[in-house]
């Protein structure tokens, strides 16, 4: 009876299966339908890629990257194999026989736009199935890109993601998110043996570039252009020297500070901003390092001697530091911001600015941000004006409160929260994700 009840319920699986991809019964011929082989050659014609696109960033072919969509429909007319002189069972008999036959790079294509549910339903069919969708999957990075709150507001461009990795359908704890700009992200993997591997990933394109691996996990990292532009670079830093790698180089370049920090400075997690060749590193305590990479760039063979050409003194007195709860840097409209967040201190949330510019560096307070809009965050922050009256003057928070955003009001000086009474003029409250990031919608990119 045990074994009946098993069959039936594989009967019921193969039934599931076929509804969501569209594999009905036979119907009687209405034209000469194309050989299986033919349909799946053209099918890997078409696809040079998988779901997510890789490349190197030595590669030449970098910027040629676009993204591919596969239609499910296509695959199921190819195997819509017909024979006039077949009866109907023999054909629907030999539909299902080919599905189980399929070469498993097909399998992969077809298993990777199920849902959660119907994959397990898929990979109960058969070992074939499950085996082929398996070790394909394996030892491969997916990436889902979810958001975690309503839009903050009609009017705003932007919204909170946090990115979730997965490796053989397990979390991958290992992967950070180190920098994000001009819609991709710069990430590292962290390995066995000390080395970690960097890359950069686009959510909207599915494209992932490969840099080269180093047994340097830098502290901060960020890019200068989007990885497809030839002047692209990247820097990876550490309080004792720096990493540099360019567009179609092989290795990274490591160079030591010839000055460096002062001991009781330290780097802050937030990601630098690099602005006409200098790269610009907010510390912990509040103080700005600059160090200028217009030298190398220029000139990489020649003899670079690397400093830190000046640590801008924080804006705010000495009994502030230790309320610093978090810290983030903004590059605006050829100006740097600062915004400070602290605990117990009212206000909660200090903004300083300085024009990189000048020969001489200086925090001035900011106590108006008028048509602008901050979206800060420790991997990137974005600067956008505002579209609408009422939505400027305000800083967009990583954090999370009943899937609404909070916003710092710098008019009324404290947090707050579109379609909702929640106020407080201390430190926000709410939850505050890992590998969050603010992302521009497409439609605003394309507008």
């Amino acid at each position: 009876m045990a074994m009946n009840d098993q069959s039936f319920e594989e009967d019921a699986l193969v039934d599931d299966l076929k509804e969501p991809l569209n594999v009905q019964d036979v119907q009687e011929p209405k034209s000469a339908s194309s050989d299986l082989n033919a349909h799946v050659d053209a099918l890997n014609k078409s696809l040079n890629v998988l779901d997510i696109q890789e490349s190197e960033f030595a590669s030449s072919d970098v910027n040629a990257l676009e993204s591919t969509s596969f239609d499910v429909n296509f695959l199921v007319d190819a195997l819509n194999i017909q024979d006039d002189q077949e009866s109907k069972s023999e054909k629907k008999d030999k539909l299902l026989s080919s599905w189980l036959e399929l070469p498993p790079e097909l399998l992969y294509q077809v298993s990777k736009h199920l849902s959660n549910i119907y994959f397990s339903i898929f990979c109960a069919v058969c070992k074939s199935w499950r085996s082929s969708a398996q070790s394909w999957h394996s030892n491969a990075l997916v990436f889902r890109l979810r958001t975690l709150l309503d839009i903050p507001h009609s009017e705003s461009p932007c919204n909170l993601m946090t990115l979730d990795t997965y490796q053989d359908f397990s979390p991958v704890l290992s992967v950070r998110l180190l920098c994000s700009k001009m819609g991709w992200l710069l990430l590292a993997l962290y390995e066995r043996f000390g080395y970690c591997r960097f890359f950069f990933f686009n959510p909207f394109t599915m494209v992932k570039i490969e840099l080269p691996s180093h047994f340097y996990a830098f502290e901060i990292m960020s890019f200068s252009l989007p990885p497809t532009s030839k002047d692209c670079f990247v820097v990876g830093i550490e309080s004792w020297g720096f990493g540099i790698i360019r567009r179609g180089e092989e290795s990274w370049n490591i160079f030591d500070f010839k000055r460096s920090l002062p001991k009781d400075i330290f780097l802050s997690d937030n990601s630098p901003v690099l602005y006409k060749g200098r790269c610009y590193c907010l510390c912990m305590s509040g103080e700005l390092g600059v160090f200028d990479l217009n030298e190398y760039l220029r000139n990489p063979e020649g003899q670079n001697s690397f400093r830190w050409i000046q640590i801008v003194p924080r804006g705010f007195s000495e009994e502030l530091v230790d309320s610093i709860i978090q810290c983030y840097l903004v590059e605006s409209n050829g100006q740097l911001y600062s915004v400070f967040e602290f605990e117990d201190f009212n206000p909660c949330f200090l903004v300083f600015s300085l024009n990189p510019n000048k020969s001489q560096l200086k925090w001035h307070a900011v106590e108006n941000l008028r048509s602008q809009i901050f979206y800060v965050g420790v991997v990137g922050s974005i600067s956008e004006p505002a579209v609408a009256e009422g939505v400027g003057n305000k800083i967009y928070l990583p954090n999370v409160q009943g899937n609404r955003c909070v916003f710092y009001n710098l008019k009324t000086k404290r947090c707050q929260s579109f379609y909702s009474d929640y106020s407080t003029n201390l430190s926000p409250h709410g939850k505050e994700h890992g590998n969050y990031v603010w992302i521009k919608c497409p439609l605003a990119n394309s507008g």
